[in-house]
């Protein structure tokens, strides 16, 4: 294994750990929310509330902007030019803090017929109401999120993981504190106001790094034209594709808003668990390693190096999120019910959330996969066929949605999301092949037979322990740790050498190369 390589995983690690830390934190947020609010018309008015502010970060920040900011701020960084770069990082905070700002305004006073006539029309009065008032809140967490978009791209484009995965951790940390210091005063207020206070740690925490490294807080004028263009080239595709995950939300939203109230709930909760705790653990940690170095490679013109980088990158988010999709599902309702059961969360919304989580067991794979599939268009400066790809996903998303709503409730916008899902992967892949960005396809197809056969060794030894009627605790212990270990034995039995890559990386196993 190359330096590089092993600066990677090295660094995939570091972020996993953290991302780990993350999800405990994620964890204790999930309960206290199902515990106060459970799957009921306040917990549809919060969620419903967060929509718009996701909608206007995804667009004007977040992933859009550093999918942009990246790769042309890492060039400055390969060519030592650090007048341009610092330029170029002051100009894009100053285009953040304004734009997002201004929006974010516009929406606080349009907040009232936003709700009525765009995100839920058919909720009571008293409940958009309530959604208004949650989402004025929210509003203010969205611009301190944006400034912390943008450290963690500068960060990414420097190498340094560990502050930017931290604030995913203290993010959650001022919504827990939320939940137990606000809530008791102020209800469902106080779980957005603290929202606003993790946004706000989640800037404190990253700006220290920053100024070690000599990057200016400050919004700064006169960055290079060039870079500016390019900057511009790359992002509003980039808008465009944020812009429509964000659009099949709202549209969620409004057809989910005619359904029994806590359907809403019971599919963001499902979402939670199934999809963005184990997307975030290991696919989110796996492409926001890589991609600087992606990027780092394509500038370098090390394009066979770049597709291997992809390419690793898929197969090790395969062999991480597949068994977390299978061995979730294969756990059961028990699992769901640890999980979800307690306070105002009853048995009916226990089934409801786990048949979710079942259905988007596929959404999980499908968009882990597609992230990571992405990158080798946004290292090469292409972010035009990921945007246009998006656009077929919206369409396909948003169709199946109106079609299967009607029939089967939220479990068929959970179905269509789904399928979307997997259809945008699948285009993604083909596009690989017919712009001629040749990925190993035998030995991906090896990889994920592997895995896919491990899994399902995994998923009969948790089926079996399930026979045996344990108690709950003891059962979700064994199938969790049990079930983990009997898939990494079955994994390596099959050929495969990630895991003893990262084993020995660690430095459990002492080899001179790996």
């Amino acid at each position: 294994m190359t330096t590089r390589s092993q600066h990677l995983v090295r660094s995939s690690l570091l972020v996993i750990f953290i991302y780990g830390l993350n999800k405990v934190t994620g964890l204790g947020k999930l309960l206290l929310m199902t515990r106060l609010f459970g799957a009921g018309p306040e917990a549809d008015a919060f969620t419903a509330a967060n929509q718009l502010p996701e909608l206007l970060l995804a667009m004007l920040a977040g992933g859009a902007l550093s999918a942009a900011l990246i790769p042309v701020y890492s060039r400055r960084l390969l060519h030592q030019q650090m007048d341009q770069a610092h330029a170029l990082s002051g100009a894009v905070l100053g285009l953040t803090v304004t734009l997002v700002g201004l929006a974010c305004g516009a929406a606080w006073f349009a907040t009232p017929w936003l709700v009525r006539t765009v995100l839920t029309p058919d909720f009571p009065p008293a409940q958009q109401a309530l959604t208004g008032e949650l989402m004025r809140v929210l509003l203010a967490s969205t611009l301190l999120i944006a400034v912390g978009g943008v450290f963690s791209s500068l960060l990414h484009a420097h190498q340094h993981f560990f502050a930017p995965a931290l604030a995913t951790v203290v993010i959650d940390v001022g919504q827990i504190l939320g939940f137990l210091f606000l809530v008791p005063r102020w209800g469902i207020h106080g779980a957005a106001w603290g929202s606003v206070l993790g946004a706000a740690l989640l800037v404190a925490v990253q700006a220290p790094p920053l100024l070690r490294r000599g990057v200016p807080l400050r919004p700064r004028h006169r960055p290079d034209r060039r870079d500016m263009q390019e900057l511009g080239r790359l992002f509003w595709p980039r808008v465009i594709t944020m812009g429509a995950y964000q659009a099949v939300d709202l549209v969620f939203i409004r057809l989910a808003s005619q359904l029994p109230a806590g359907s809403i709930a019971a599919y963001f909760y499902a979402m939670l668990a199934m999809v963005a705790m184990p997307k975030s653990l290991f696919g989110n940690a796996i492409s926001t390693v890589i991609f600087p170095t992606a990027a780092e490679q394509f500038n370098t013109g090390e394009s066979t190096a770049l597709n291997r980088t992809v390419a690793r990158g898929l197969q090790a988010t395969w062999m991480l999120v597949i068994p977390s999709a299978v061995g979730l599902v294969s756990l059961g309702r028990p699992a769901a019910a640890f999980l979800f059961e307690r306070g105002a969360f009853g048995p009916d919304s226990t089934d409801l959330v786990f048949l979710l989580m079942t259905i988007l067991s596929v959404r999980l794979v499908a968009d882990a996969s597609q992230d990571v599939l992405s990158l080798t268009f946004f290292a090469r400066h292409n972010t035009r066929v990921v945007m246009w790809a998006n656009l077929a996903w919206m369409a396909l998303n948003i169709g199946l949605s109106v079609l299967l709503v009607g029939p089967f409730g939220i479990a068929g916008l959970a179905w269509a999301a789904s399928l979307a899902a997997a259809g945008l992967a699948l285009l993604l892949a083909g596009l690989h092949w017919w712009m001629g960005v040749p990925l190993n396809v035998g030995e991906l197809s090896r990889s994920l037979g592997r895995t896919l056969l491990a899994s399902g060794g995994m998923s009969l030894l948790i089926l079996a322990l399930r026979r045996l009627a344990l108690p709950t605790l003891l059962y979700l212990t064994l199938g969790v740790t049990g079930g983990g270990l009997f898939f990494a034995v079955l994994f390596s039995a099959l050929g495969g050498q990630e895991i003893g890559q990262a084993w020995r990386l660690l430095g459990f196993l002492k080899r001179d190369q790996v």
